[in-house]
């Protein structure tokens, strides 16, 4: 059996042996493809697997101990030496020696004697006080008008008394000028059948006795409601017994929830006028409350702030009238407060008093009548920031409206007026404003600043917006050199105006007139001379260009004015 299967294995590969010659190449290398014919049975092999299941070996192993070695390391730092610039060593010095009195005096051109002085506390954490008293007084020196001179007298004495969270402080104010009418012709009054004018006809005493109370919140805590209320009172009177009593009581409200802050403003303002007419005529008496609302929020961001708000008015004054009134505004910064650009409207109600005409034009008539305006709307928007941390500037437009706006006219010549007096004349104007402000200071040596408006005006009855100027010009400029000498300059422009005036005073009926007053420059210059740290000198020139430009029709200005004088501190 064992022949035979070696002799069928033999001639089985006899059989196939030429078909497993391999093949050669072309150049007789062995290579080439092998094809060998039969069939393939792929077989697996049994493969012996490892088992890893986890056996619970229960041994506690033995603690071993563990050591530290210090190696005898040394580290090699190269040395190296940097620059070090100079620094510059501030001494804080000690707080500025304050001192409790301080007088000035002069006397100038025009016999015009000059004294103010003050004087108040020292520094304390617990009040202060103080008293300040200025007498000022001219005897005019002007040609071809009737007498000139006019005087200022002035006191008012505060205390404050600063609590743990409040600041409650008072002030008592006498105010007492003395004015003369002096813008009529003198030859007019020659004739026959004018009467002569006395001294009290001519002049004319304001007294303002004033009394003020505030008392404001200090909180450091912004949940609680900061306020801020102030009660102020003034009698006022002329010589001729016009008399007025003005009270008038404001509050602020605000608090702050996160980026919010709401407020709320109240205003209650009693005022009580009687305006004595003479010649048996009865007197004027005008009295009315006038109650307002200004309710606000604001909310501001990283680079902006908006407010809105709203003025809401009750005006009890001959006749109860209600008003609303817008009130907003938004800012926004760019480049890090480099520019910030702003939009708003405001309106309020304006209460128009015995005293605050007065103030504006002291030739006014001993009883004016008296009508409260309206701001109705004022829209405006503009630019203001820096160019550099030395240089800042504001360009703003607005456009307002304002009703009962008081313009003030001449009076034609007869009882009590000859020709000087004014009186208010009430008139809705419209106003379009296009200002521009400019402010450069570098450090405390050098300040200068300018500012420019132009005015357009557009009124309802009267002919003109009586004397309202078409554009305003400001410039002022301080040099300090080492606190030792200090220079000053200012400069106004106005530009011209129209005035209400009559043709001929000695006609039986005089016929108004629109009266040019001239546009006018006015330059002032100041130097003080700082001998030591009590004593200075002064020396002030007003009107360098001794121009004799009228601000109200026929009441001229004084020429230039020179005064010198000095102050000391005690």
């Amino acid at each position: 059996m064992s022949n035979a299967r070696h002799t069928i294995l033999l001639a089985a590969f006899a059989l196939l042996a030429p078909r497993l010659v391999a093949q050669t190449n072309a150049d007789g290398t062995p290579g080439g493809q092998y094809v060998i014919n039969g069939k393939y049975v792929p077989t697996i092999a049994n493969v012996q697997k490892i088992d890893l299941r986890p056996v619970a070996f229960d041994t506690v192993l033995p603690d071993r101990p563990v050591t530290y070695d210090m190696l005898p390391v040394k580290g090699t730092v190269p040395p190296k030496v940097d620059s070090i610039s100079a620094a510059k060593l501030n001494i804080a010095t000690t707080q500025q020696k304050l001192y409790h009195g301080f007088v000035k005096a002069g006397f100038g051109l025009y016999t015009t004697p000059m004294v103010e002085a003050y004087y108040d506390q020292v520094r304390s954490r617990e009040n202060t006080y103080g008293i300040h008293v200025k007498h000022f007084s001219s005897n005019g020196g002007l040609d071809d008008v009737g007498p000139s001179d006019y005087g200022y007298n002035n006191i008012d004495g505060f205390y404050t008394q600063y609590m743990p969270h409040h600041e409650v402080g008072g002030r008592l104010t006498y105010d007492r000028r003395r004015v003369n009418f002096y813008g009529y012709e003198p030859t007019a009054l020659d004739a026959d059948t004018i009467a002569q004018p006395t001294d009290d006809d001519l002049e004319r005493f304001y007294n303002d006795i004033g009394f003020q109370a505030r008392i404001k919140s200090l909180y450091r805590d912004s949940t609680k409601i900061a306020h801020d209320v102030a009660l102020e009172v003034h009698a006022y009177s002329n010589d001729v017994r016009s008399t007025e009593t003005n009270i008038k009581l404001t509050t602020v409200l605000s608090k702050e929830e996160g980026s919010e802050t709401y407020g709320l403003g109240v205003l209650l303002d009693n005022n009580a006028y009687r305006g004595k007419l003479g010649n048996g005529l009865e007197d004027l008496r005008q009295n009315g409350t006038l109650f307002g609302l200004t309710p606000n929020v604001s909310t501001s961001g990283e680079n902006y702030t908006v407010k809105v708000g709203a003025g809401i008015y009750v005006d009890a004054q001959s006749k109860t009238t209600f008003h609303f009134f817008p009130q907003a505004e938004a800012t926004y910064s760019l480049f890090d407060d480099i520019l910030m650009p702003y939009v708003g409207v405001d309106g309020r109600r304006i209460r128009n008093s015995f005293r605050s005409l007065s103030r504006e034009n002291p030739w006014l008539v001993d009883a004016p009548n008296l009508v409260n305006s309206s701001l109705n709307f004022d829209i405006y928007g503009g630019l203001r920031g820096s160019f550099t941390s030395q240089l800042g500037f504001d360009v703003r437009i607005s456009k307002s409206r304002m009703k009962a706006r008081p313009l003030f006219v001449s009076l034609p010549p007869g009882d009590p007026s000859f020709g000087d007096r004014y009186a208010p004349v009430y008139d809705r104007v419209d106003q379009l404003d296009i200002s521009g402000e400019l402010h450069y200071h570098a450090g405390t040596a050098i300040n200068v600043n300018g500012r420019v408006d132009i005015y357009t005006y557009d009124t309802d009855e009267q002919a003109e917006p009586w004397n309202l100027p078409p554009y305003k010009i400001s410039l002022g400029a301080t040099y300090d050199l080492r606190q030792k000498l200090i220079l000053k300059l200012e400069a106004q422009f106005l530009g011209a105006r129209k005035a209400l005036g009559y043709a001929d005073q000695l006609a039986d009926v005089p016929v108004a007139t629109t009266r040019d007053l001239d546009g006018f420059m006015d330059l002032y210059f100041g130097a003080e001379y700082r001998y030591t740290k009590r004593l200075s000198l002064f020396f002030d020139v007003s009107n360098l260009s001794a121009s004799k430009y009228e601000r109200w029709y026929r009441y001229p200005v004084q020429r230039t004015l020179v005064m010198g004088g000095a102050t000391f501190a005690f």
